[in-house]
């Protein structure tokens, strides 16, 4: 894969679930992810220690069509503070080679329940 990460901007609402999905291609054409791995992180700023991240559970839906997911739970979302965080995905294929795939701004939304 070349280039850099692709820029996605999320909004993730405090106190509920959040799922997204994603498709990996290559060239146009969609990558069969089959025993490639992913990890995704947010932290509210760049600067914070690698131990204050949230992990979002990374899972691949459909390897032969390229998706995956990332998930938080309503627990975590409820212990992050409104505002801008950042956040990346990076996927690990056969060969260990780490490629980020996705990176942007985390917009954490406070909600009235």
């Amino acid at each position: 894969m070349s280039g850099g990460a692709a820029q996605y901007n999320i909004t993730i609402n405090k106190n509920a679930d959040f799922k997204r999905s994603f498709q990996v291609k290559e060239s146009g054409s969609v990558l069969n992810i089959t025993s490639h791995t992913f990890e995704a992180k947010l932290k509210e700023n760049l600067q914070k220690a690698d131990s204050d991240a949230v992990a979002f559970t990374c899972t691949i839906t459909d390897a032969g069509a390229g998706t995956f997911s990332i998930e938080l739970t309503d627990t975590q979302t409820a212990t992050m503070d409104p505002g801008s965080w950042r956040y990346d995905v990076v996927m690990t294929d056969t060969s260990s080679k780490k490629t980020r795939l996705l990176e942007g701004v985390a917009d954490v939304r406070e909600g009235v329940v």
